[in-house]
């Protein structure tokens, strides 16, 4: 018989095989750095991440510890990590950046749990080594991580230190083993909850009218550069749903247009949309303006085409001649000579004073003397200023600068510094955010402060760059503004919009609220005020609350879906959503559902035909146009039933059961297994 030693491989030790990971990520991986800068305790990682709309020239990566502080300028003041556990934070960051890319804000959340981990061991008195990590360690990390910061953070970075030790035991990085988890609660998602507090915490994400009314203003009478690039932004944003980064990014070419027969006249009409690439290796998609909005995006467009040709010839330049400084045509004998005078480069740097223009020099280290600067020391000092992902723009090799719709030069886009015509800058979402809701604790005003504008309350305007897609998410591409909102944005008044019939949100909700207390409101959405017993899973008038999100008035009712909670889960089919109210005797809600029910019958017919002839497909559009004209027969028939009064707010039973509530309702019976929530959800939608 023979005999064989095994020797596993775990037999290894615990160090040995953190410094053959270590060893590995410094010479085999690629990732982040040049391997020759490994041994800084600060990489530059600028380009390494995809930043959308971002234009951080300078990040780093400070191998520090959770003592430093790192400035808005980069610059790191403390002590570096421990040198025995410094290397393995290097070759983890490194590694994870290779096999799972993330964002720079999640690289550095990996970076604060080891972060975390090496100040646990100093406090306990014990050398850093990642090999010696233990409960202890990792419960102190964990308990280290609470302080200065909410629940949310400290959740994720209490599972950030929980991914080094699981990373760890998979590896076997460990002397001795054991099993571990965190412990801290995810806190609740507020995006769950119902009554009036959720409510509120919703309406916060949403523009107040006053905002919209203020951008308007600002849109069509502001003469400053700034107001007007980021005013001619918003009017793209609250016309279609974009993204900041997304508009921020569009081509020269975005603007698409088109000729489509109207499904209900059956009159040709025109198109207009807005071509959006949502970035590297997305195929674009054409969002379409409603026709209500198409002026004003047109307008917008057209403002930022002019106002950023400018730029985009100097880009274009800048990609005719690589390695080059652009010069104003009477500076280009200066190119022979090798010498550009000091009181000239005005025309290239923006400074006025040429007193600044040397003090800049010294700092860019350029060669100069008091009447000159020598152009070969010049030109590199201030090309490596531009953008460091031109000549394409956010890296993508599709798309150049000069092919840009918003191209700015440098500092074109900063209210206190001087532009510089010499070289290119672009427009961000931090800037542009900046613009919308100020800066600096108050240092640096919002538009809406700077030009005077409050709330109805004199409260100050809060906006962010998402808040336009938190309200337009669904809505505008099938409805649009109100009319009082596009007779600002069009800069005409309010008695030019022929079909002017303006009924605010509020009033329309007031309306609803005060049929419900009168028991004038009709349908399943309203029986929950009148559900009694000792159990009920919320209060009934919360939960009628929860549901009337807006007030949206669309051709065949109202809206009252909840739009900061939910995107629309019907995809436009308002007809048979549970989420469409009407007002009986509401002639135009009248006039409106004979049409669309003349032209469903035209469109059932089509649908039979196409049955009969077995296309594949055609059986669900039969059942769908049956189900909507069922419908609105039923809504015609309570406009014509004189036992109804005239006012009485009316949601029809059996329609789409999966708004925001259904489903949170749904899962939880499917949790709990509680009747009386199932009794209630299925009541919801039931006679």
């Amino acid at each position: 018989m023979n005999i064989y030693t095994l020797s596993p491989d775990t037999l290894m030790l615990a160090r040995d095989r953190v410094l053959d990971f270590i060893r590995l990520a410094r010479e085999e991986i690629t990732a982040l750095i040049p391997s020759e800068q490994w041994d800084e305790d600060m990489w530059l990682v600028a380009g390494e991440f995809d930043e959308k709309g971002q234009n951080h020239g300078h990040r780093i990566l400070a191998f520090y510890n959770s003592d430093a502080t790192t400035s808005s300028q980069q610059v790191v003041r403390g002590d570096p990590l421990h040198p025995l556990i410094k290397d393995f934070a290097k070759a983890y960051i490194r590694y994870m950046h290779s096999t799972s890319p993330v964002a720079y804000s999640n690289t550095r959340r990996r970076m604060g749990a080891i972060e975390f981990i090496e100040a646990a061991f100093r406090k306990l008195g014990c050398e850093p080594a990642i090999e010696r990590l233990n409960v202890v360690i990792l419960n102190e990390a964990v308990e280290l991580a609470r302080h200065g910061v909410g629940a949310g953070r400290y959740y994720q970075f209490a599972s950030s230190i929980q991914a080094v030790y699981r990373f760890c035991m998979a590896r076997h990085f460990l002397d001795a083993p054991f099993q571990w988890k965190h412990g801290v609660q995810k806190p609740k998602d507020a995006s769950e909850a119902i009554g009036e507090a959720a409510k509120e915490r919703r309406d916060e994400k949403l523009p107040t009218p006053e905002a919209f009314h203020a951008l308007a203003k600002v849109f069509r009478t502001s003469t400053t550069f700034i107001d007007r690039l980021y005013s001619s932004i918003c009017a793209i944003c609250v016309s279609i749903p974009i993204r900041a980064h997304e508009v921020l990014q569009l081509r020269l070419d975005c603007e698409v247009e088109g000729r489509v027969v109207s499904p209900e006249t059956g009159e040709e009409v025109e198109t207009y949309g807005i071509r959006v690439w949502p970035g590297k290796g997305n195929p674009p998609q054409v969002k379409w303006v409603p026709t209500v909005m198409v002026s004003v995006v047109r307008e917008a467009v057209q403002r930022l085409r002019t106002m950023c040709a400018s730029a985009r010839e100097l880009a274009a330049w800048y990609e005719r001649n690589p390695g080059q400084l652009w010069l104003p045509e009477n500076l280009e004998s200066c190119r022979k000579s090798g010498w550009v005078p000091i009181v000239a480069l005005t025309d290239v740097m923006g400074y006025l004073d040429p007193s600044a223009i040397r003090k800049r020099l010294r700092h860019l280290k350029v060669e100069q003397t008091f009447e000159s600067a020598r152009l070969s020391s010049l030109a590199p000092a201030l090309l490596d200023l531009m953008p460091t992902d031109f000549p394409h723009f956010n890296g993508d090799k599709d798309q150049r600068y000069s092919e840009t719709l918003i191209v700015l030069f440098n500092n074109e886009g900063h209210a206190q510094r001087g532009t510089c015509p010499a070289l290119l800058d672009k427009a961000t979402v931090s800037s542009f955010g900046h613009w919308l809701s100020g800066h600096e604790n108050g240092k640096w005003p919002s538009v809406f402060e700077v030009h005077g504008f409050t709330e109805r309350d004199g409260s100050r305007i809060k906006i962010t760059t998402h808040s336009f897609r938190h309200w337009l998410n669904t809505v505008a591409q099938f409805k649009g503004l109100s009319d009082l909102d596009i007779a600002k944005w069009s800069g005409r008044n309010i008695e030019q919009n022929k079909t002017y019939n303006h009924v605010t949100s509020e009033e329309i909700l007031s309306q609803i609220r005060k049929a419900l207390d009168d028991g004038t409101a009709s349908g399943p959405m309203f029986e929950a005020t009148r559900i009694q017993g000792p159990n009920r899973p919320v209060d009934p008038r919360d939960f009628v609350e929860a549901q009337l999100g807006s007030a949206l008035v669309t051709d065949v009712g109202i809206c009252v879906h909840d739009y900061s909670l939910l995107p629309c889960q019907a995809h436009g089919n308002c007809v048979g959503c549970s989420e469409n109210v009407f007002i009986k005797g509401d002639p135009k809600h009248r006039e409106n559902i004979e049409q669309r029910l003349d032209l469903a019958n035209v469109q059932l017919a089509h649908a039979l035909e196409a049955m009969g002839e077995e296309f594949h497909g055609s059986d669900r559009w039969v059942d769908a146009h049956r189900r909507n004209i069922d419908r609105m027969k039923r809504m015609l028939a309570i406009h014509n039933d004189p036992s109804i009064p005239d006012g009485t707010v009316v949601a029809l039973p059996d329609g789409s059961p999966d708004n925001e509530v259904a489903m949170a309702l749904r899962d939880r019976a499917a949790e709990d297994e509680d009747q009386t929530l199932r009794d209630l959800l299925s009541g919801m939608w039931k006679d």
